[in-house]
């Protein structure tokens, strides 16, 4: 089968399993570029609808693809622009390549993606430690913090910090044998160089490298033939001065499942966490990704979304595509308006001052829930989303001190709070149904 006929048929599943405007909007504008060793190369028109895709759809895809074609894919996305009506070819890609400043955008050989580099990486207080780390590998690799281990929650930016310090040292030394992997990578090609009897020749790939970047090394935990071999390519490696980077959700002595020899050499280097972003640095990454995109983001639009996405820069980065790609098929411009509108907010203006027992008051009347099930100790689901929210509420529209709200809510420590509110923060841009939730309730209290 080629790669129309298997997109084609993509395609068809992908009809019945997302909703016609899904698709024609987004998903039928897709194309398989290539299929190569097990990496589809999945073509989007524009920067907003690959984001929105891969953000949102690459689970599903893979799925499909995997089935269709019976083997464990990669997705690969890239931006190809349709050749223009009456130009297109009736042979070769439907696509032609999109450059930045001449350079492509994916590096087949090193496993870069142009899109993480550090004219595109924003610094700030929740990653400057990091940024200066790398800044001192590049200009010694091997000998600067080696292992250095990078750790953080989901989506706060270790990936592209990752594939930033690779292409500063290919635009150093292009000769370097430089290779990014996930670690997933690392696993799936030893399981087929055994199974093919290609072992030697694994080897002689990885333990040649000048530079190794593995992305979520935590993933090869329980996993223990490749623990075995990683260890000996790590040893290797090390041994020679070659650089080794290494990213995980957690520190090195927290993954479960991992050999203690491995841990030591883990926490042997440089060990430095990447927090979620603050305010100021969200609005620096929305400007960013605006210019990038070439969008004219209204400033209180971009306020607005930076107040409102606080848990990772995926997440921040994932809704102003969204918004974006709506506001581009609606003929629309991205103020705030829009926004609020794409929020479900009807836009009033907030001039009407809220007592804290109107918010509670509130909250147990939307939920049709009594105020005493509200503030009580009840662990039930009906009861806890909606505390959840009056915290997020008093904490987000009053800006009431931790201790305050936990008063509020039946005397309860700042680190439930914390925790309520940051539950919150999480599904607000993911989930429409609580955003609709905490919306209504808004428009009661300023009403």
């Amino acid at each position: 089968m080629n790669e129309k006929d298997l997109w084609r048929q993509v395609l068809e599943e992908l009809k019945i399993s997302v909703s016609k405007p899904i698709f024609q909007t987004l998903l039928s504008k897709t194309a398989l570029f290539s299929l190569e060793k097990e990496v589809a190369t999945i073509a989007c028109p524009n920067p907003y609808i690959q984001s929105l895709v891969e953000t949102r759809y690459y689970s599903l895809l893979k799925n499909i693809l995997d089935k269709k074609t019976g083997k464990n894919n990669s997705l690969l996305f890239i931006v190809k622009q349709l050749e223009k009506a009456g130009q297109q070819k009736s042979e070769g890609p439907l696509f032609s390549w999109q450059e930045n400043g001449g350079r492509k955008r994916f590096d087949r050989q090193s496993g870069l993606n142009r899109k993480y580099s550090f004219e595109t990486f924003v610094v700030g207080n929740s990653n400057n430690f990091a940024h200066a780390a790398a800044q001192a590998i590049i200009k010694n690799p091997g000998t600067a913090y080696n292992p250095f281990f990078v750790w953080g929650g989901v989506g706060v930016g270790k990936t592209h910090l990752l594939q930033a310090i690779g292409w500063a040292l290919k635009e150093k030394n292009k000769e370097i044998n430089l290779l990014y992997i996930p670690s997933e990578t690392f696993t799936n090609e030893l399981v087929a160089a055994l199974q093919q009897k290609k072992i030697f020749p694994f080897k002689k790939k990885y333990r040649s490298l000048d530079v190794l970047l593995v992305d979520d090394i935590h993933f090869i935990a329980g996993k223990e033939y490749s623990q075995e071999e990683f260890f000996h390519t790590f040893n290797k490696l090390y041994v020679s001065g070659r650089q080794i980077v290494l990213s995980s959700d957690r520190r090195p002595e927290e993954i479960p499942k991992i050999e203690e020899r491995l841990t030591s050499r883990f926490m042997g280097g440089l060990t430095v966490d990447i927090q979620p972003p603050d305010y100021e640095m969200r609005v620096a990454i929305l400007k960013a990704k605006c210019r990038e995109a070439g969008a004219d983001l209204e400033e209180k639009a971009i306020d607005f979304l930076a107040e409102n996405i606080s848990s990772n820069v995926r997440e921040l980065e994932g809704t102003l595509a969204q918004v974006l790609a709506q506001a581009q098929a609606e003929g629309r411009k991205p103020d705030l308006e829009f926004v609020n509108k794409f929020f479900g907010i009807k836009g009033k203006a907030r001039q009407k001052t809220v007592a804290p027992r109107n918010v509670i008051a509130a909250v147990s009347r939307h939920f049709k829930i009594k105020t005493g099930d509200l503030l009580g100790p009840c662990r039930k689901k009906e009861f806890v989303v909606p505390r959840q929210i009056a915290m997020y509420l008093l904490r987000k529209e009053l800006e009431l001190p931790l201790v305050r709200v936990g008063e509020l809510v039946g005397g309860r420590d700042h680190t439930t709070i914390i925790h309520g509110v940051e539950k919150i923060n999480k599904r607000f841009s993911l989930d429409s149904n609580l955003r609709h939730e905490i919306m209504l309730i808004k428009e009661t209290l300023y009403s």
